[in-house]
């Protein structure tokens, strides 16, 4: 599945910034553009709005390093194929982005430097080897990582036989 260029492209991706990836949607929309203006007069009404704001960012961010973690697992393990790695990483940094687009400005730049902060630990511990394969067999065990992940593409994934996963399930 091409797990190993993806893999490379991934870490290199992770060393440098954020990869080019295909987002889901290019545009915002007419509903995203007026939830983005009632978000941000939400956050600017209070000091304490916008800490709540800028603390789910940083959730949404740390979540968003790990699913790009994950990705890497599931393409050195060639479980996972490129298209689907790049479309979980943009869908995972698009549901990010729309929260930290909201911030006031000095809170952004503060949050630029958490982010890099976060990719740059993910990216020293990181293990650049293969994993084992008892360790790809529970990355890919029916209900597990993989199916969590894979609900990041947007397409139904099923925990068991007859069982929807909810989508964007956190792996």
């Amino acid at each position: 599945m091409g797990g190993r260029s993806l893999f490379g492209g991934l870490i290199a991706a992770l060393a440098v910034g954020a990869a080019p990836v295909a987002v889901a949607q290019t545009s915002p929309g007419g509903d995203e553009v007026s939830a983005r203006a009632l978000m941000r007069e939400w956050v600017s009404a209070s000091p304490e709005h916008a800490k709540l704001q800028f603390d789910l960012v940083k959730a949404k961010a740390g979540l968003a390093v790990r699913i790009e973690r994950l990705v890497v697992i599931g393409a050195r393990c060639d479980l996972l194929t490129e298209e689907d790695g790049r479309l979980i990483i943009a869908n995972a940094r698009a549901e990010m982005e729309f929260d930290q687009s909201v911030l006031p400005e000095d809170q952004q730049r503060a949050f630029a430097l958490y982010h890099e902060g976060l990719r740059q630990g993910a990216l020293v511990a990181a293990d650049p080897g293969l994993p084992r394969p008892d360790e790809c067999e529970e990355f890919a065990r029916p209900g597990g990582t993989l199916i969590k992940l894979l609900t990041w593409t947007g397409r139904r994934q099923f925990i068991s036989p007859g069982v929807v996963a909810s989508p964007r399930t956190i792996p």
